[in-house]
């Protein structure tokens, strides 16, 4: 590369401030997100920012060095002021190659009028393409390290949040409310919560929306989310998380958020348990007998022994034909026809399994209440042995 003579520098050190003035210039008419900011206040301070960028071009050539961003922390603060104003990283890129362009015009229209040689413009035009390069690249690293930053503390806030949510012992609204101003989040009429197996993928995460509340304690991952029953939050869910073994609680106001997480995770654990089939997500309102009878799991078995312990103690064969018959008969009402229709056998074969039944299970075999709760232990005999049980 040609060396950039003293005459060279001279000439541009000479025009700095008009210099500045058709950069900016440039970048009010090409960049419209611009145009407004740089006419204000605000403009001052990055003109005087683009002089100094100059000057500090100009003091690198003559001492013979190659431009560099000795200021990187001024630019990079330039980059953390540019997020903080809500400008996009897509616009202060935009802005930044116009200015560049437009101090390439303007050197290379004073490289002209001195006369100097092609060689020389073309050294000049390299050497400035560098050094902005390499503030660029200090200003696009402040922005990030901004976004980073607010992303990191928006995440903080948002945990805490849903941390005072998904308090069991206490709801304390004030501190709630403050907490959703603090990470930006409406605060819903409704919600409900999302158990999950493990952490939720982050894919899965993205998938759910910016609205989802999603973190995890030592009992597994979980996600709040607002108004899961407006209209196509069911489909969205639905490809989020499909593959993710996870239970979706009912929808209930914020207040009671953590009785929402612990359904959700009631029937997540019946789905570990291989008792429910795995949904993605499986959700406790199309489950509810279910969860209902299995959530205390020792009850349940109680009330199994002790409604259908009659049959569980006779042989394979005749147990099975027996709870069959029991779960068709209850199902059917009582219609034999019905239910000699389900089980491909003879009337008189359900009449007479029927008057076994009778004999076996005694009087609550006869009262409305009984028959009920013949029925609950069935559902927690299937849903606890599924094996065992068909019909």
């Amino acid at each position: 590369m040609d060396p950039i003579p003293p005459e060279m520098v001279a000439a541009v050190r000479d025009a700095v401030g008009p210099l500045a003035d058709e950069i900016v210039g440039a970048v009010r008419e090409e960049n419209r997100v611009y145009a407004e900011v740089l006419g204000g206040p605000e403009g001052v301070g990055i003109r005087l920012g683009i002089e100094q960028a100059i000057v500090s071009f100009l003091d690198a050539i003559e001492r013979g060095e190659r431009p560099a961003g000795s200021t990187a922390e001024v630019w990079r603060r330039l980059g953390e002021a540019e997020f903080q104003a809500g400008r996009s990283l897509d616009a202060l890129r935009a802005a930044w190659r116009t200015g560049t362009r437009a101090a390439w015009r303007g050197a290379a229209q004073l490289a002209a009028a001195a006369g100097i040689p092609t060689g020389i413009v073309i050294a000049l035009a390299e050497a400035i393409f560098v050094f902005t390069d390499e503030l660029a690249t200090d200003v696009v690293e402040g922005y990030l390290r901004m976004q980073s930053d607010e992303a990191g503390e928006r995440e903080r806030r948002r945990r805490r949040l849903a941390t005072l949510l998904l308090a069991a012992d206490e709801h304390d609204p004030e501190a709630i409310e403050h907490a959703a101003e603090l990470a930006s989040w409406r605060l819903p009429a409704a919600l409900a919560v999302l158990a999950v197996a493990g952490d939720l993928p982050p894919v899965a995460r993205r998938g759910l929306g910016p609205d989802a509340l999603v973190g995890g304690d030592s009992e597994g991952g979980w996600a709040v989310l607002p108004d899961p029953d407006a209209p196509g939050r069911s489909r969205v869910r639905a490809r989020a998380l499909r593959g993710v073994s996870c239970a979706l609680g009912p929808t209930v106001p914020a207040a009671e958020a953590a009785r929402s997480l612990r359904w959700a995770r009631l029937t997540l654990s019946l789905v570990e348990a291989s008792v429910l089939r795995s949904e993605h997500p499986t959700r406790t309102l199309d489950h509810l007998a279910s969860v209902v009878v299995l959530q205390d799991a020792a009850l349940a078995g109680e009330l199994v022994q002790a409604r259908l312990g009659p049959l569980l103690g006779l042989a394979g064969a005749e147990r099975e034909r027996l709870l069959d018959t029991l779960s068709a008969w209850l199902g059917h009402q009582r219609h034999t026809p019905a239910v000699a229709a389900q089980l491909h056998v003879h009337p008189q074969t359900v009449r007479y399994r029927v008057g076994k039944l009778r004999e076996l299970l005694g009087e609550v075999f006869e009262q409305p209440e009984g028959r009920f709760e013949l029925e609950l232990a069935l559902r927690a005999l299937r849903a606890r042995d599924p094996a065992r049980a068909s019909g």
